[in-house]
């Protein structure tokens, strides 16, 4: 472990690589019962199939959604390593690889322990406190649920592309958005970047004139259904700036092999200091109205990503990097899947390279990928007259 590694995890949130606990397990002078949750833990990583090393991070308290709060744990509370070889490999049908890491980070103390990739299933010889024997404890999500074992047809698939069966093999190319055929694995397109007017010297919309009686122009009496938006061309050039920057991207998933490949996820990573943003389609703002009803039902807000149908994407951002996954879900030979619509845009010309792996239960490890997407961005500048005139009203 390093710090920047350790700093990198920190942002992330529980899942089949991750977990944080607050407090040390209960080992030393404990009960079956409270070793047996450490015991989960470690089966329950070592039986997930995942893109490389498991972390339990020890003295770490999830934050939902920020980054984890490092509360350390006593010096003396240190778990050790050859202890916990001895207990569990004690009571498994194979050794387990892992270890446990005393870390110093800002000041603090934190236990660490790595569960390496290994070969599955591995279940307990013997029951042990709440853990019943030849039970496969397997962690889904952010837990290990030791009432719900693997399934008869999760255990088969842990050993499959280890033992001599065939790997699933799959193809990641861009796709056309309104169509379903392929690009290949390299895009580009034409971009700009185009400096606005500053928002304080944007007008306002001002509401329709009417003809007074008289021949005096006056200003129409509020309409008591529709009013004017006064914002409208500040929303306009949101909008117009989204528009000319940010570019629509979408990924097919192919299984171009002979077997099915199953539970397929992309993980692709883009770094964050390279002047590239990556966006859901939610996110780009909408054309702006003129004028809005006062019956409308007011708008709360985006819906939230699902996550429950195959070609989902979703996006996380921290300090480093943009992580795009996209859950495929199983394929049968000669299945394609097609990934939700994405955004990415980039302050200057260049590539935009993303780097990542593709995940299954039936490949023996993890897939390489590499798409780039070439970008040849133009800088301009929109003045407030050309702004206005985008629009007639």
């Amino acid at each position: 472990m390093n710090n920047e590694l350790f700093e990198q995890l920190l942002y992330e949130e529980e899942n089949p690589s991750l977990d944080f606990k607050r407090d040390q397990y209960r080992f030393a002078m404990a009960t079956e019962e409270e070793k047996s949750e450490l015991l989960k833990d470690i089966l329950g990583f070592a039986n997930t199939w995942r893109r490389s090393e498991a972390y339990i991070l020890i003295g770490v308290d999830d934050v939902r959604g920020g980054r984890g709060d490092v509360v350390g744990i006593p010096e003396a509370g240190h778990l050790e390593d050859h202890s916990l070889q001895q207990f569990v490999n004690n009571l498994t049908n194979a050794p387990v690889h892992f270890h446990y890491e005393a870390f110093g980070f800002e000041g603090k103390q934190i236990g660490i322990i790595i569960i390496d990739v290994q070969t599955r299933p591995i279940y307990l010889k013997r029951d042990y406190g709440k853990l019943d024997r030849e039970k496969v404890y397997v962690r889904r999500g952010s837990s290990t649920d030791p009432t719900k074992p693997a399934t008869i047809e999760e255990i088969a698939q842990m050993r499959v592309g280890s033992s001599g069966q065939p790997a699933a093999e799959l193809l990641i190319e861009f796709a056309q958005i309104e169509r379903d055929e392929t690009f290949g694995t390299q895009i580009s397109w034409d971009a700009e970047f185009c400096a606005m007017p500053s928002r304080k010297d944007i007008p306002d919309l001002s509401p329709p004139q009417s003809r007074h009686p008289f021949g005096i122009d006056t200003f129409a009496f509020e309409d008591p259904i529709y009013q004017t938006n006064r914002n409208f061309f500040r929303e306009l050039a949101d909008f117009e700036f989204a528009r000319r920057l940010v570019k629509p991207v979408r990924l097919v998933l192919t299984n171009i092999g002979k077997v099915a490949a199953n539970n397929v996820r992309i993980e692709m990573m883009v770094p964050t200091n390279l002047g590239i943003v990556v966006m859901y389609e939610s996110e780009i703002p909408d054309r702006p109205q003129q004028r809005s009803s006062r019956l409308a039902t007011p708008f709360l807000g985006k819906p939230a990503f699902s996550g429950h149908n195959p070609g989902d994407v979703t996006i996380k951002k921290n300090a480093d990097q943009f992580c795009v996954t996209i859950d495929c879900g199983h394929l049968q030979p000669g299945r394609r899947v097609w990934s939700e619509v994405f955004y990415i845009g980039k302050r200057a010309s260049g590539d935009v390279t993303l780097n990542g792996l593709v995940f299954a239960d039936n490949l023996p490890q993890p897939k390489k990928l590499t798409l780039v997407a070439s970008m040849a961005v133009a800088e301009t500048v929109l003045t407030i007259d050309e702004l206005c005139s985008l629009v007639n009203y």
